[in-house]
C-alpha cells in the first residue's frame, strides 16, 4: 500500500482490503465479511427502514396529558401548572362548594317555618334588586353549574336573567355555597313523557303546551351535601317566595284550576339525571313539566 494512503472507511475485513479494482469501483456492492469477495449475500444486505413519526396519542392512555375528572366533570392538562390550579379550585368547589366572600349578615333572609335550612346555614336570595356584584357572582355560579352538569354555555343569560325577574336561591354553610336553585319567570312548558330508567334524555309532548309560572333554570348541590334534602328545601323556598303573595308549594288543586295543583305550575329546564330525581320527588309525579332554557 503506498505510503500515506489510508484504507477506505467501508473496508471492514481483509477480504475487502484485497478486492479487485472493479470491485473497489462498486462501493455500494462491497461484500460482507461472511461472503466471498465476488459474491453478494442477499440475506445480509442492510436496508433502511422507513421513518415513523410518533405522537404521544399513539403510545396509549398513559401518555395522554388531558384528563377528565369524573367528580367535577372538568377536562384539564395534567402537566400544565395553570390547568392543575384551575382544576383544584373547580374540584374543591364541586366537592365542598365554592367560597362566598361577601358579608352574609346584611343579605341573609329567614327560611320558611319548619324549614331544615334554618339549621343548615344561611339562606340568600339574589334578584334584580341586589347589587351588581352579587348578580355577577350569581351568574358566575350558574356558569359553573353548566360545566358541572354538562350543559351548553348560555351567554344570553348575562343580559336577560335578572332583567326578567330571575332569582337565585343560595344556601351558605361555613362560607361555602352548598346548594343553589335558580328560577325564572315562565309562560308555558311541556309535559314530560315518563320513560324507562335506562332511557337517556327527556321526551315531551310535541304538540301541547301547558301554562307554567316558575321555571327552575338550574339546581345544584355540592357532592358532600347531596342526599340531605337541601335542594328540596330550596325548591320550597322558591315556590313560596318567587311570586309575591302566591304559594306554589301546594299539591292540592286550587279552586278554578281544574285538576292541576299549584305545584304543577313549576317546570324544570331539561334536568340532568340527578335533577330528574329531585324534580320527581318534589313534584310527586313522573310527568312533571319541562322546558328548554
Amino acid at each position: 500500500m503506498p505510503a500515506g494512503k489510508k484504507p477506505k472507511a467501508d473496508q471492514s475485513s481483509i477480504s475487502t482490503f484485497f478486492s479487485s479494482p472493479k470491485q473497489e469501483s462498486r462501493k455500494a456492492q462491497l461484500p460482507s465479511p461472511q461472503s466471498t469477495p465476488t459474491t453478494k449475500s442477499p440475506s445480509t444486505t442492510k436496508t433502511l427502514k422507513p421513518t415513523v413519526q410518533l405522537h404521544l396519542a399513539n403510545l396509549g392512555g398513559s401518555t395522554r396529558t388531558t384528563i377528565h375528572c369524573k367528580t367535577c366533570q372538568m377536562h384539564y392538562n395534567k402537566i400544565d401548572p395553570n390547568d392543575q390550579k384551575l382544576h383544584k379550585t373547580h374540584h374543591d368547589a364541586m366537592l365542598s362548594g365554592p367560597q362566598f366572600n361577601f358579608p352574609i349578615s346584611t343579605i341573609a333572609i329567614r327560611p320558611l317555618p319548619s324549614s331544615p335550612l334554618s339549621k343548615k346555614g344561611d339562606l340568600l336570595v339574589i334578584s334584580r334588586t341586589s347589587t351588581r356584584e352579587l348578580q355577577k357572582r350569581a351568574l358566575a355560579l350558574l356558569d359553573m353549574i353548566d360545566t358541572a352538569i354538562g350543559a351548553p354555555p348560555n351567554p344570553a343569560r348575562v343580559n336577560k336573567f335578572f332583567v326578567t325577574d330571575g332569582k337565585v336561591y343560595i344556601v351558605v354553610c361555613s362560607r361555602r355555597i352548598v346548594s343553589i336553585v335558580a328560577a325564572e319567570r315562565l309562560a308555558y312548558a311541556r309535559r314530560r313523557i315518563p320513560q324507562p330508567a335506562t332511557t337517556e334524555g327527556v321526551e315531551t309532548s310535541r304538540t301541547e303546551r301547558e301554562k307554567a309560572i316558575i321555571g327552575i333554570n338550574r339546581m345544584w348541590t355540592c357532592v358532600s351535601q347531596r342526599g340531605l334534602g337541601i335542594c328540596l328545601a330550596l325548591l320550597d323556598e322558591c315556590a313560596a317566595r318567587f311570586v309575591l303573595g302566591v304559594d306554589y308549594r301546594s299539591n292540592v288543586a286550587a279552586e278554578g284550576n281544574g285538576e292541576r295543583p299549584m305545584r304543577d305550575y313549576v317546570a324544570f329546564s331539561t334536568p340532568s339525571e340527578s335533577g330528574m330525581a329531585v324534580a320527581r320527588k318534589w313534584t310527586g309525579k313522573e310527568d312533571f313539566l319541562v322546558y328548554d332554557d
